[in-house]
């Protein structure tokens, strides 16, 4: 088993993946494109206001660029889970400074370890998109339904996926 399936599960991994590809692609097609989005074992919801048919062509794309081997689709520079390898450098690296250094050389120490998780956290974030929270393998994996949905007066486009 993968360390990746074990922590977050074979689907949401590949839900994940088709997820960064579509952002890419309507990125390259929508110029100054400003969403986000979320995965889940049952697909992925895009929260933003983009049109549904360009949603639709895109995810379409990605997929069948991604079952055509097209792995570094899934890892986008923006992902979340570049932030939270960031985070947990910089809170390692703070704590480990503040308890291992002496005195004075505590907040210099401090100061590198800001600096240094901070070059490191897109490099390893991408690393660990790659291994863990990704899977481009999207063998048997179709597209079953897209949706425009509106959660909280947020306009959102929910992409529902099906494996077999």
């Amino acid at each position: 088993m993968n360390i990746g399936d074990l922590f977050f599960g074979r689907r949401i991994r590949q839900n994940h993946a088709l997820e960064h590809a579509t952002v890419t692609i309507l990125a390259q097609k929508i110029p100054n494109l400003r969403v986000s989005a979320r995965s889940s074992p049952q697909g992925f919801v895009i929260f933003g206001t983009v049109d549904l048919g360009k949603v639709r062509a895109a995810v379409e794309e990605a997929l069948v660029r991604l079952q055509a081997g097209e792995v570094d689709l899934a890892i986008h520079p923006n992902c979340g889970t570049n932030v939270a390898v960031g985070l947990s450098f910089t809170a390692i690296s703070c704590v480990l400074a503040l308890t291992l250094m002496r005195p004075r050389a505590r907040l210099f120490s401090a100061a590198v370890g800001l600096l240094g998780a901070g070059a490191i956290a897109r490099p390893l974030g991408a690393v660990v998109q790659r291994h863990v929270t990704t899977l481009p393998d999207l063998r048997g994996v179709r597209i079953s339904d897209i949706a425009r949905r509106s959660y909280l007066g947020l306009a959102t486009v929910e992409v529902k996926t099906v494996q077999g």
